[in-house]
């Protein structure tokens, strides 16, 4: 549900329900400072899809290199692995 506010309306409001013009007008401004950082639920679900879009992408970025991690580790246990198998061979 987007977020609208008619000050001039909410002035108005408060003043056919018996409030001064002067402590109308202010009563509204001081609505519309404490709600001016307030953001939609739109804009939101739009920067969140956004952050995480950013996120994904830098995980498949650092996918791949983790992959070639694992393989250059793999391959050292099966050479530490076959190492200790063939110095256990001459050993014993």
């Amino acid at each position: 549900m987007p977020l609208t506010f008619n000050p001039r309306e909410a002035v108005q409001k408060l003043r056919d329900n018996g409030m001064a013009e002067p402590l109308a007008a202010a009563t509204v401004e001081v609505v519309e400072e404490a709600t001016s950082s307030l953001i939609t639920r739109g804009y939101f679900d739009v920067r969140l899809e956004a952050l995480e879009s950013r996120i994904d992408a830098r995980f498949s970025e650092h996918r791949a290199d983790f992959s070639r991690a694992l393989l250059i580790l793999a391959g050292f246990i099966v050479a530490v692995a076959g190492a200790s198998l063939a110095a256990s061979q001459l050993l014993g």
